[in-house]
């Protein structure tokens, strides 16, 4: 790629090339023409090293700028995903209500989740107009804002916004008919862009489950393995977005909307419509990651500062987050990283903090003590907790 220079440095080298054309030397101070027109001519080509920036930037999928921006993102992974990033959708939930026989709740009647619900204050709207089959009566609302900001737990409360007659205002949520997630980062979607062009469609390989699973909403990374002991059977683990997961404890766990979707899409492009599902593949299931709790106590005997303990705290975020089961077929095996060990947490913390001598690191996985160990078929390391000695 072509280096880009600075303006200081094209006009001296404007200036150089002048004193050499005409064997001279232009004097740097007071008024003089040549320095005034090295100037304009430095910010002009300026203006053109720019330009063809912003060009070698957007010619790659991994450096391209959104289209907002003037770059190419999106029309890269349109061309290669046949979508763009997957807009937030809205929650929509099952609530108890109660009141007299017969009573309609008209269509468009909102509902205000309480000062007690996950997310107080969010608004909720009745699509259909409900007729109360006796005096309790189960109705759907939806979230009139998209995404996980305005979601509800069971058991939560609403209140409708005006008074419906003949039946309370108060409404319980019982159940979650359609999980709300997230917009799509544009990270993300680069990810999943960069991911399609590196997976070559075979068939029906990892690679394929993988790709096909991506293309929900939601989904972080697919775990596709042949279903040991059944014929013809797939299993495929499904990891979610932080902000989509199920959580807390555990972060990455799917919701059951986005298991549904994975599933559908693996079955059919999602875009087209076209059979995915290799023929010969009786069933294909479906299932969230399986967290495993990780513990690490560090004795240092003292000499790791508070400030210190934050910054291997967050390294050690970092580096557990990255560490997931390998699938042979999908994943390079330059990049394997599928092991968690006393050795690596000790290497992590070097580089955050330096030399600091460390007595012992003790590394309990699901409350197992280990030395080192492998994470496979769905298993995901949770950092659960840190201890400082």
């Amino acid at each position: 790629m072509t280096t880009i220079p600075t303006l200081s440095g094209l006009y001296n080298q404007i200036i150089t090339d002048l004193n050499a054309e005409f064997g001279i030397t232009i004097n740097p101070f007071g008024k003089a023409f040549l320095r005034a027109l090295a100037a304009v001519k430095a910010a002009k080509l300026k203006l053109f090293y720019l330009a063809l920036a912003l060009l070698q930037k957007n010619i790659w999928v991994d450096t391209a700028d959104t289209v907002a921006q003037g770059g190419t993102l999106e029309r890269f992974g349109y061309v290669k995903l046949g979508r763009l990033p997957y807009a937030a959708t809205q929650g929509q939930y099952n609530c108890t209500v109660t009141g007299t026989t017969g009573a309609v709740i008209p269509a468009l009647t909102t509902f205000k989740s309480d000062d007690s619900s996950l997310h107080p204050s969010k608004l909720f709207i009745l699509d259909v107009a409900y007729t109360m089959p006796s005096t309790t009566g189960t109705i759907v609302l939806r979230a009139l804002e998209a995404g996980t900001g305005s979601n509800l737990s069971l058991t939560n409360t609403l209140t409708a916004t005006a008074p419906i007659i003949n039946v309370n205002q108060s409404a319980l949520v019982t159940s979650i008919a359609v999980s709300a997630i997230d917009a799509e980062t544009i990270e993300q979607y680069r990810a999943k862009a960069i991911e399609a062009y590196q997976l070559s469609p075979q068939g029906g390989s990892s690679a394929d489950y993988r790709l096909w699973g991506s293309d929900a909403t939601g989904v972080r990374q697919i775990y596709p393995y042949v279903f040991s002991g059944h014929s013809n059977e797939i299993l495929v683990y499904v990891e979610a977005i932080l902000s989509d997961s199920v959580g807390p404890p555990y972060q990455g766990v799917p919701t059951s909307t986005i298991l549904t979707d994975v599933a559908a899409d693996i079955e059919a492009d999602p875009v087209t419509g076209k059979g995915r599902r290799p023929l010969g593949v009786l069933s294909v299931h479906t299932l969230p990651i399986i967290p495993k709790d990780i513990d690490i106590t560090i004795d240092s005997g003292g000499v790791i500062t508070s400030a210190q303990q934050i910054t291997v705290t967050n390294a050690l975020t970092a580096a557990i987050y990255d560490i997931r089961p390998f699938i042979a077929g999908a994943d390079n095996a330059a990049n394997r990283n599928d092991t968690i060990s006393t050795f690596g947490i000790g290497n992590v913390i070097i580089q955050a903090i330096g030399g600091v001598i460390i007595s012992s690191i003790t590394l309990d996985v699901a409350t197992v003590s280990v030395v080192s160990y492998n994470f496979d078929l769905g298993e995901i390391p949770y950092f659960n907790s840190i201890t400082f000695i």
